[in-house]
C-alpha cells in the first residue's frame, strides 16, 4: 500500500509540473507580451491617445519590434526582395498610379488598411498606427526634452508624458540613424521629388511612400517601404 501511495504521489507532481509548464507556453506567445505590453494608452492632451512604448517592447527603453510598411511581421532582413508588396518596379498595394501597380489600377490607398496595421493586428481594441497629420499634431502641439540618456521625452499640452527610445531604422540586415527615435505612420509619403542615379523612378516613386516619425527633424520623412522601422500605436 505504501508502495502504491509513493507512485501515486509521483504521478499527482508529475501532472503538477506538466501543467505549468503548458500554462506558461500559453502565456508567453508573442502576441500576449506585445498585447500586455502596449495597451497602456496615455492622453497627452491631442486628438488620439498615444501607447506609453512601442509596439512589442518591454520599456521605454525598448524599441521594440521592427516592420516594414504596411506588414504585420517581423524578420531578419528588410529589403525589396523580402517585401511584401514588391512586384519588381511595381507594387501590389497602395499604388497611386495605374503604371506603378502590377495588376495594371491603381488602388489610391493613401492609408493603410486595417489588415496591414501591425498595431491594429497584434493589439486590437481599437489600437492603430498613427497617420501623418496625428504625427504632425504630436511634433507641432508638444515639447521635447533630450535629457534622459538614450530617450526623447514628449510632454503634451496637458502636461503628461512619453518617451521614445533612439531606435534607429532597418536597412537590410543593418540597423541605421541610432541616434533619434523613428517610427512609422500609417500614411504613404506623397511628396514630390526626382529619382538619383540609375534608380528607376517608378520604384523610386513607389517604394519610397511610408510616412516616418523623423524626431532628429520633429516632422515626417519619406522612407523606402521596405525599411524596418519601430511603431508606436494610438488610439481614439
Amino acid at each position: 500500500m505504501k508502495r502504491i501511495a509513493f507512485v501515486l504521489m509521483c504521478v499527482a507532481a508529475l501532472a503538477m509540473v506538466s501543467c505549468g509548464g503548458n500554462s506558461k507556453k500559453k502565456t508567453g506567445g508573442s502576441e500576449t507580451k506585445i498585447s500586455e505590453a502596449s495597451s497602456d494608452a496615455v492622453d497627452l492632451g491631442l486628438s488620439v491617445k498615444w501607447a506609453k512604448i512601442n509596439l512589442g517592447a518591454k520599456d521605454a527603453s525598448d524599441p521594440g519590434n521592427y516592420y516594414a510598411w504596411g506588414e504585420t511581421g517581423t524578420k531578419k532582413v528588410y529589403n525589396g526582395d523580402t517585401y511584401k508588396f514588391k512586384d519588381g518596379y511595381k507594387v501590389k498595394k497602395y499604388s497611386t498610379e495605374d503604371s506603378h501597380a502590377s495588376s495594371g489600377t491603381a488602388d489610391k490607398l493613401i492609408v493603410l488598411q486595417g489588415e496591414d496595421d501591425a498595431a491594429k493586428a497584434a493589439l486590437g481594441n481599437g489600437w492603430r498606427m498613427p497617420t501623418r497629420a496625428e504625427a504632425l499634431e504630436l511634433f507641432t502641439q508638444c515639447k521635447f526634452s533630450y535629457d534622459k540618456p538614450g530617450l526623447v521625452t514628449v510632454t503634451g499640452p496637458n502636461g503628461n508624458s512619453i518617451d521614445f527610445p533612439k531606435s534607429g531604422y532597418y536597412v537590410g540586415d543593418k540597423l541605421q540613424e541610432t541616434g533619434y527615435p523613428w517610427c512609422w505612420t500609417a500614411s504613404m509619403a506623397l511628396a514630390a521629388g526626382t529619382p538619383t542615379g540609375s534608380e528607376n523612378a517608378i520604384e523610386w516613386h513607389e517604394r519610397k511612400q511610408g510616412d516616418a516619425m523623423r524626431f532628429g527633424h520633429t516632422d515626417c520623412y519619406g522612407l523606402y517601404r521596405e525599411n524596418g522601422l519601430p511603431i508606436r500605436p494610438v488610439k481614439d
